[in-house]
């Protein structure tokens, strides 16, 4: 075996172990930094490519937390010992497959939930390089299918960017709205009864609770239910501050406001003038540390 035969079985153990890794939830954002440098180098780009395309065709197996152990320690096995070919490999990995043959088919079907605690964030890969990142007391469920990409956010609020696949339409249902893309990045809230969606970049469709359609461009967000307009333009950087920790508020209703700001645990917020509700405000939040002391806004009389 020679230097260059030795180099792409590191790879390839080194994909396989990723691809574990990746599959093993929750990723930490440590772990998708990391991973995402590694990828950058064309080769081990194409290796991890190779690993998919194995998982894909042998039916998702990858879904399988023993499976995902045993990809693990054939991957470190691999760096171990230089003559483990991945010829051998392989061979070991199909047995495990199907040896949980019953137990992968009702992980496909069933899907996948992926939730986050008041206070708490997450991020998450898909299976197809899709990747989430779950704000606090946020709950999306996944169910992909060989035409398309299902997930419902059923709370809270998520950032997806979506890996291109023209042939599989991302698809995010929220409430009776849904959200359709094929490779983009968009921010999806859901709080109570209110929905808003904000495309970061690339082009997604809206289909409405009423049944209208619309397209939305970089830059723009739709509401529902509308107040005044259903689309508006607005400052993408505030509306994703929460992903580095703020919230920053833009002319927003006291109520909602306070209602988000809540959301992130600690002691909560507390208006007692009621007529305070429909007051406007802007400003910026720190959301960590979450608040150790109940705090009580009043008006002075």
């Amino acid at each position: 075996m020679d230097e260059d035969d030795i180099a792409t079985e590191r790879r390839r153990a080194e994909a396989a172990q990723w691809f574990a890794r990746l599959k093993t939830l929750p990723v930490s954002e440590a772990t998708l930094t990391d991973f995402f440098a590694w990828r950058r180098e064309e080769r081990n780009a194409q290796a991890f490519q190779e690993a998919e395309r194995f998982w894909t065709e042998a039916g998702k197996a990858g879904d399988h937390p023993s499976i995902l152990r045993a990809v693990e320690e054939a991957a470190a096995r691999g760096r171990g010992r230089r003559r483990l070919r991945v010829g051998t490999v392989i061979p070991i990995l199909a047995m495990l497959i199907i040896a949980v043959t019953v137990g992968i088919h009702y992980v496909s079907l069933a899907g996948s939930t992926y939730r986050t605690d008041p206070g708490g964030q997450r991020a998450v890969a898909l299976e197809d390089g899709s990747r989430l990142h779950l704000n606090t007391d946020t709950r999306v469920r996944v169910r992909y299918g060989s035409d398309r990409r299902k997930l419902m956010l059923e709370q809270g609020e998520a950032l997806f960017n979506v890996a291109h696949d023209p042939a599989r339409p991302f698809i995010v249902t929220v409430g009776q709205a849904s959200v359709t893309a094929t490779g983009t990045q968009f921010d999806v809230t859901r709080l109570r009864d209110s929905i808003a969606v904000t495309l970061i970049e690339g082009r997604v469709s809206i289909t409405a609770p009423d049944g209208s359609s619309l397209w939305l461009r970089p830059g723009e967000q739709w509401r529902w239910p509308a107040n005044g307009r259903e689309v508006h333009a607005v400052n993408a950087s505030n509306v994703l501050a929460w992903t580095q920790g703020r919230i920053v508020f833009d002319n927003r209703r006291l109520e909602d406001a306070i209602a988000e700001v809540n959301r992130y645990g600690g002691k909560p917020i507390i208006v007692e003038v009621p007529a305070m509700a429909g007051e406007r405000i802007s400003g910026t939040f720190e959301a960590w540390p979450p608040s150790s002391q109940a705090i009580i806004l009043r008006v002075a009389k």
